[in-house]
């Protein structure tokens, strides 16, 4: 089975004033902005889960805290939690969403304490390559409770004039994770200038180029329909600009969130055309190939052209190492670029974890990828696929049945829709523990999750014939494994299960 995941992401009452710090800013390091990014990020959780927020306003004991509509759109009761590690109720009835589709929102609590407020920048001047750092609290679950804010680094991407869904249109390479939704995205002067709200990226880390924010601009549109007065005027969003390479690349992000794969190509091909030294657009372009055209050659070219143009892009030798490790059979390529991803950023949990399947799958380096795995667990606590590895790494290099078994279980308690997870903890119960109780279950849960799961078929089915003496069950179960696995181009696969199901039918007198 394949150790990786498929890739490709109401205020009533008197109107708050905000001061727009308006004067040039010094650049700050990046030390200083995180800093600054603490200082005014909060922790929004609810019991329909996390987000996080920019303490935006201050008048009396109100404070008023901006975020993104979806962190806030249940009806349930939100806390804040404030830099401090104090928690305050949200106000009732102070939620108050964006007018039309715009992707956020604005909630107030109340404290007596003094906190610092964000400062408005503006989003209108930043262009392609600019730094950029994004703050918020990643998700937890149940066996992690204690919540840290992240504040990541990375570049300008694409900063569109126009007006795409829900108001997102900046685009930045910054690796943001789950729970970071209505985080600050501030400039190098420490000011805010969007807010986080879409991030697109697939359990092995594997990222498709779009992370995207909503501009301070965008905001200052609507303010005072939510109840929010600017003291100044943000700048106005620019019209009737000739279009640029950065509004096709926004459009390609809007339209693949939206799954329209030929779109967002079209759209890419129309930013390359436009501005032929577009990195981010050539890497975006690899991934659309690789990932949704089955053009495994076109994205490989992509990718070159990427890390021609930018030689430190570390996602893109990430992504170019999978391409060549999982498509191109060139295992001492697929290694030379996660080592040289790894070496651009030693701390790319992905990079880790992919070069870990390539040491234990295609290297017979069981140390090695141990090690590599342990450090992508390491960097990310909450990385699901990196514990899965190690679970299979366990299971069959090491001879670690109990180890295996906890790493599984780590998985699917970060991510309870882990269906692979689910059926290789299930061929463990069934194989090493003797639990065909729980190897059914988890097969059975893996096939809810994916009913294109040939592997849970194939191995639902040999329990049910090898150990539950359901004959018809197993054999049905064998069937659809075989029909699976040859509609998704497993030859070597389809063959066994038709070799097997053969066998069956004989011994049963079917």
């Amino acid at each position: 089975m394949s150790s990786q995941i498929a890739q490709w992401i109401g205020l009533i009452g008197i109107a708050a004033t905000i001061p727009l710090v308006q004067t040039v800013a010094t650049a700050k390091s990046a030390v200083e902005v995180a800093e600054t990014a603490r200082t005014i990020t909060v922790l929004i959780t609810s019991s329909s889960g996390q987000g996080s927020g920019v303490i935006l306003k201050h008048e009396g004991d109100i404070y008023t805290v901006l975020t993104a509509a979806h962190v806030v759109r249940q009806k349930v009761s939100y806390t804040i939690t404030t830099p401090d590690d104090r928690q305050y109720e949200v106000i009732s009835n102070s939620i108050k969403s964006a007018p039309g589709d715009i992707d956020l929102a604005v909630v107030k609590f109340k404290s007596t304490t003094k906190y610092p407020i964000a400062k408005l920048g503006n989003c209108n001047i930043l262009t392609r390559g600019m730094d950029l750092y994004v703050a918020g609290f990643p998700a937890t679950d149940r066996a992690i409770t204690s919540t840290l804010l992240v504040v990541r680094e990375g570049k300008i991407s694409a900063n569109s004039n126009k007006t795409f869904d829900k108001g997102y249109s900046l685009i930045y390479s910054n690796d943001t994770l789950n729970g970071m939704s209505g985080g600050a995205v501030l400039n190098s002067n420490g000011e805010l200038v969007a807010i986080h709200g879409l991030g697109n990226r697939d359990d092995d880390g594997r990222k498709n180029g779009f992370n995207l924010g909503i501009p301070i601009e965008r905001f200052g549109t609507v303010a005072s329909k939510m109840g929010v007065e600017l003291d100044g005027q943000v700048a106005a969003i620019p019209t009737n600009t000739a279009p640029k390479a950065d509004d096709y690349y926004a459009s390609a992000a809007q339209k693949y969130e939206r799954g329209d794969a030929r779109g967002a190509l079209a759209d890419v091909n129309r930013a390359i055309q436009l501005n032929p030294n577009y990195a981010e657009a050539y890497y975006s372009r690899a991934v659309l190939k690789n990932d949704k055209l089955n053009d495994a050659p076109g994205a490989l070219v992509n990718y070159n052209r990427a890390i021609q143009l930018n030689p430190n892009y570390a996602y893109a030798y990430n992504n170019r190492g999978n391409l060549k490790n999982e498509k191109l059979n060139d295992t001492p390529g697929g290694l030379a670029d996660f080592n040289r991803a790894i070496q651009i950023n030693p701390n790319y949990a992905a990079a880790y974890n992919n070069r870990g399947v390539l040491k234990k799958d295609k290297l017979n380096d069981a140390p090695g990828a141990l090690a590599d795995f342990n450090r992508a667990i390491q960097i990310n606590p909450n990385f699901a696929s990196a514990y899965y590895n190690r679970g299979l790494l366990k299971d069959e290099k090491l001879n670690d049945t109990s180890g295996s078994l906890a790493d599984y279980n780590r998985a699917i308690q970060i991510n309870p829709n882990f269906a692979d997870a689910y059926c290789n903890r299930g061929i463990l119960k069934n194989e090493k523990l003797n639990d065909t109780p729980g190897a059914l279950a988890d097969f059975n849960r893996a096939i809810q999750i994916n009913p294109n799961s040939a592997e849970a078929y194939g191995s639902r089915g040999f329990l049910k014939y090898q150990k539950l003496n359901d004959r018809a069950g197993g054999i049905n179960d064998l069937k659809q494994a075989a029909n699976l696995f040859q509609k998704q181009g497993n030859t070597q696969y389809y063959q066994t299960a038709i070799d097997l199901l053969k066998k069956w039918q004989q011994t049963s007198g079917n």
